[in-house]
């Protein structure tokens, strides 16, 4: 055959070549490159290199007037891209809050060759509350960037759980479940993650033939896209939901009830170590493998917060939930009691890997004795429910992960995990973080400063060094204690006459820090305007830090106005009250001049996914929701409250203006306020507004300069107050 087709196999040999020296890593990396830097794309050269000492590796030099990036996978190669742009043209790719590439013509040069080693096996992302709180109705393009994000800042290792619906309806169709009941008992996206994390079923159903469709589409695209890249996928494992009724199917089966979690139903659990477990639990993953190929990695929490335990043995249950994973390792999250020890103690802890998730404020791995040796990442959330208000410990996530992996007493340490439940908040405290994926020591602070700002605004200015050295002495220097961040605005909280009141239950909205030195930092921004206005980076924090200035004074006027009430100082409630309110409309106003704190966009999303009106309507109802009262029966209100234009100018203004005729009504006839009735009345119409399908705007509007001048006129006097007369007179 050689004789007669000797074309061929020249053909061969050339398509070998041409593959060899087009890797699937070399792919990926110019992938990345191409879609954020189409105009230099032709300035880099891309190669692969072998990893040392099996840790990823990159490395970046100049040759022939081109500037080369080499690593031993995608990741690695974006990473040096990434390290790049930073250090030698001074830009910024920030998650989602405004970058700054602006790139000289022509490309500074390498002047030695840089190597790098990353010092931790995993780099994770995601808890499972992430693909609610943010990325509950992405569609591909916005995943795009978002891998391409991950792989620019090393992140190796990430929950998938989009496109699993197919999973589950494939696996329980085996078992005597139509594909309609299914839909029924599975959840929409925003609150999916709580139903894998077993705290609540059917809710927001049914789910439609074509949502399934189109979220497995999704999926494949997804893990498809890491794979390539060299981000291992983790995806859903089996620990023993099913639907309410399976029992009823299966007499034999052990079923064990969960309760509630709060007023929602948990699902039931099947027994582990019953044999319907093991054939229901066969039957997921062969799917899964149908759908999404192989796994290395399987989440799996079954007692996440809570849920009941009575009559089962956890080492045999532990046991039985690990032994269909085959082989992959299980993944599960360090949250209250989770994971349960006996059921890791009774493994191969060289399968197993504990995400630390709260680390910023209590590292459990100290706790827990490293978990008893099993593999475990220093893991941050810093967020809860995408809260925009500005605060996290910023050095401590540099200085954290690097004790951590320098101390005798670390165990297993493998890696580092940032597991925000929602992203696209407070740029700076992600850039410190995700810089730990390339290094093991703590950067000193004010120089890493020094660099951020250049980098972020793209001008070597005195005025925004000043900005980010208060931002990150007041702001991102919160006390050392367990203080669950960001702290919330009372704009969006319930209104109340209580002067300690809360929008998320477990947040305070009392400031750590002096407001009025952050009315300076919006000020420094505001100055270097001139400089700095090129950058989006710039705009963006500008727009930041102007909203948070608001939100605080926000905490002024109330407790002003709690003041004025219990006076009965009638003029002076009346003033307060159009201030309050015209504060609120301000603050919308600045917030609609950045896409990324737009309802519209998020609404708007949401309603794409519906194949009609109804679908649409539900979706929508359902994205409300989640923001708002959480559920349709008021399960967690303000949760995930968020100083967006149109939360703020609708819904937050609503009900202030509601609260305050309440109180500015009872001081003009006379008569005692029914606080409990008016919140309940405020409540009665968040519900019915959950349930409205008026539109917002989906674009930004407005001047951000322009509009943060003419508010920092407007409130930086009152802003610079201390918050109450008691702070006032010390």
């Amino acid at each position: 055959m050689t004789v007669r087709f000797p074309g061929i196999i020249l053909a061969c040999l050339i398509f070998a070549s041409v593959h060899a020296a087009e890797s699937p890593a070399v792919s990926a990396g110019r992938g990345v490159i191409e879609r954020w830097l189409p105009r230099h794309a032709k300035d880099f050269a891309v190669e692969v290199i072998s990893s040392d000492g099996g840790q990823d590796t990159f490395e970046i030099e100049s040759r022939n007037g081109k500037i080369i990036l080499r690593g031993n996978n995608g990741v690695a190669i974006a990473s040096a891209l990434n390290r790049y742009l930073g250090e030698f043209c001074h830009c910024d790719i920030s998650w989602d809050c405004g970058n700054q590439l602006d790139l000289p013509a022509r490309l500074p040069a390498v002047p030695e060759k840089i190597r790098v080693a990353s010092p931790h096996k995993f780099r994770f992302a995601y808890n499972y509350c992430t693909h609610g709180y943010t990325m509950a109705w992405w569609d591909w393009p916005r995943w795009e960037r978002e891998l391409d994000f991950l792989a620019l800042n090393g992140v190796n290792l990430a929950l998938v759980i989009e496109g699993q619906e197919s999973v589950w309806i494939n696996a329980l169709k085996q078992f005597g479940y139509s594909d309609a009941e299914l839909r029924q008992w599975l959840v929409l996206p925003t609150h999916q993650p709580w139903m894998y994390m077993s705290n609540m079923e059917g809710y927001g159903g049914p789910l439609s033939r074509a949502l399934v469709e189109k979220r497995l589409e999704l999926g494949e695209k997804i893990i498809t896209r890491m794979r390539e890249l060299g981000v291992e996928p983790v995806l859903q494992g089996y620990y023993g939901i099913v639907p309410p009724d399976f029992e009823k199917k299966f007499p034999e089966a052990e079923v064990r009830p969960q309760g509630n979690w709060g007023d929602l139903k948990r699902p039931d659990m099947l027994e582990p170590t019953c044999p319907a477990f093991e054939r229901l639990a066969a039957a997921f993953y062969r799917e899964q493998r149908e759908l999404f190929g192989p796994a290395k990695f399987y989440a799996a929490d079954p007692f996440h917060e809570g849920g009941s335990t009575e009559g089962m043995d956890l080492a045999a249950c532990g046991r039985a939930i690990y032994q269909p994973m085959n082989g992959a390792t299980w993944v599960l999250q360090s949250w209250q009691a989770n994971p349960r020890q006996e059921m890791i103690d009774s493994l191969d802890k060289d399968k197993l890997l504990v995400l630390d998730l709260w680390c910023e404020a209590q590292e459990n791995w100290r706790a827990r004795n490293n978990f008893n040796g099993t593999p475990w990442l220093w893991c941050t959330i810093e967020n809860f429910g995408g809260n925009t208000g500005l605060s996290g410990r910023l050095a401590w996530l540099g200085e954290g992960p690097a004790r951590a992996f320098n101390d005798p007493a670390k165990g297993r340490f493998s890696g580092i995990g940032a597991l925000m439940e929602g992203s696209q908040t407070c740029p700076m405290l992600w850039e410190m973080f995700f810089e730990n994926s390339w290094r093991s020591t703590a950067p000193d602070l004010g120089p890493w400063l020094a660099d951020y700002s250049l980098r972020r605004y793209g001008t070597q200015n005195a005025s925004v060094e000043q900005a980010v050295e208060i931002l990150a002495d007041t702001v991102y220097n919160p006390p050392a204690s367990r203080l669950e961040l960001p702290i919330n605005s009372v704009v969006c909280a319930r209104p109340s006459l209580n002067p300690d009141q809360r929008a998320r239950t477990w947040a305070s909205t009392q400031l750590f820090y002096d407001a009025k030195r952050l009315v300076n930092g919006w000020k420094f921004l505001l100055d270097a305007a001139p400089d700095a206005k090129a950058s989006d980076g710039y705009r963006y924090d500008l727009a930041d830090v102007g909203r948070q200035v608001l939100a605080n004074t926000a905490g002024v006027y109330n407790r002003q106005i709690i003041d004025a009430y219990q006076a009965r100082d009638t003029n002076a409630l009346r003033v307060l009250s159009d201030k309050m309110l015209g504060l609120i409309r301000d603050l919308d106003e600045l917030a609609g001049t950045r896409r990324e704190f737009l309802l519209g966009v998020w609404l708007e999303d949401a309603r794409r996914w519906g194949a009609n009106r109804e679908e649409k309507n539900r979706y929508e109802q359902d994205a409300r929701e989640l923001l708002t009262t959480w559920t349709s029966s008021d399960s967690v209100t303000d949760y995930a409250n968020r100083q967006w234009n149109g939360l703020l100018g609708e819904f937050y203004y609503h009900r202030w203006q509601m609260w305050l005729a309440a109180l500015n009504d009872s001081l003009a006839k006379g008569v005692p306020l029914n606080e409990s009735a008016e919140r309940q009345k405020i409540r009665d119409w968040e519900l019915a507004w959950t349930r409205r399908h008026d539109s917002f705007s989906a674009k930004p509007r407005g001047d951000v300069i322009a509009i943060s001048g003419r508010l920092f006129a407007k409130y930086a006097l009152d802003a610079s107050r201390p918050i109450s007369s008691r702070q006032e007179s010390k």
